[in-house]
């Protein structure tokens, strides 16, 4: 795993400096007292000036504000994805939306604070405040009920509480993921949270901490990270025929759509998850990728989501990775006997 140092780099390489900062508020007093001696002994014209600087720097701040909501990437969120370089954190950070909503009760505070996503994951990063004198120290965390309505009729909804440097105080950090069938980039979303729940690390069990609801809408307007690849090409999986639609790749996510009239009998051949740790199972369906670098990597183990459905004869399997991968290096994705080449570059 990379070095914190190397998240600690990134972020500075993405963050404004203090001395530009600087150099930018000396300039606009700079500008004003010149306005001010140019212009001394005529009111009227030293008035409309102010107010058309006053209107040019709403209007500056206005337009600030909304490239910030694409440009920014909290720093929660850069050590949770982990990228490999500064070129994919300014990508991330490119399609990042920033929400900034609070919700408040008598136990606590929630706030949304950015998202992020592509064609079938979304992560929404929050923070949650406990009333003064609690400790929140656990090593994991998750509401006991999650609702988000969206307009797809699926999504898996899972939570992960990110390290925030002090876990001695009232606040943590969570990472909500929600994985659907196809994007939900640019929708308003209604999330209504319930119940604060607290967990030791594996097989610890969840038990609720601070009861309560949070209830907030908000919109999902960050930049859908995903390349869609067409494939339509015959696979055969566990010997059975099928179909592989398409492969959706994304840094945090690679989806693959398959069609096959023998889903059950593919299934029935690939078996139960097979359990080799505390919430480790292996995967029945795997991928490797291969890198232009000439390395590879293989999703040994599952994580993300498996989906298939009977009716529609259809399969979604939405692979997740411990950190962002780098995919604009991949030269090819395997899925049981087919080697799909991947475009590679932005």
């Amino acid at each position: 795993m990379r070095n914190r140092s190397h998240i600690h780099q990134l972020f500075e390489a993405l963050a404004p400096k203090t001395e530009q900062k600087e150099k930018m508020l000396q300039n606009i007093l700079v500008q004003s007292r010149n306005e001010k001696i140019r212009h001394r002994g005529f009111a009227p014209v030293k008035r409309l000036r102010s107010a058309v600087l006053a209107a040019v720097l709403m209007a500056g701040l206005t337009t600030t504000a909304f490239a910030a909501a694409y440009m920014g990437l909290d720093e929660a969120f850069l050590k949770f994805l982990n990228p490999v370089n500064h070129e994919q954190a300014q990508y991330l950070s490119n399609g990042a939306y920033v929400v900034d909503k609070q919700v408040t009760n008598e136990n606590g505070t929630l706030t949304i604070k950015q998202v992020i996503g592509d064609s079938n994951l979304t992560y929404i990063l929050m923070d949650f405040s406990a009333p003064e004198g609690t400790v929140l120290d656990a090593a994991r965390y998750r509401f006991l009920d999650n609702d988000i309505t969206t307009r797809q009729n699926f999504q898996s909804v899972g939570f992960k509480a990110l390290d925030d440097g002090n876990r001695s105080d009232n606040k943590i950090s969570l990472v909500m993921s929600v994985m659907t069938r196809n994007s939900i980039a640019g929708q308003k979303v209604h999330l209504r949270l319930k119940d604060l729940q607290a967990a030791d690390p594996l097989p610890g069990i969840f038990e609720t901490i601070i009861p309560g609801t949070w209830e907030t809408e908000f919109k999902l307007d960050f930049k859908d990270y995903s390349t869609l690849y067409p494939v339509n090409q015959n696979i055969t999986m566990y010997g059975y025929e099928a179909v592989l639609k398409s492969i959706s790749v994304s840094p945090i996510s690679i989806t693959l759509k398959v069609d096959s009239s023998y889903l059950e009998e593919i299934n029935e051949a690939a078996g139960e998850l097979k359990e080799i740790g505390d919430n480790k199972h292996l995967d029945n369906f795997p991928i490797t990728i291969n890198y232009a670098d000439g390395t590879s990597e293989t999703t040994a183990i599952f994580s993300g989501l498996y989906l298939s459905e009977h009716i529609s004869e259809q399969i979604l399997m939405i692979k997740t990775f411990e950190n962002v991968i780098n995919d604009k290096e991949i030269a090819s994705i395997v899925f049981f006997d087919k080697e799909i080449p991947i475009q590679t570059g932005r």
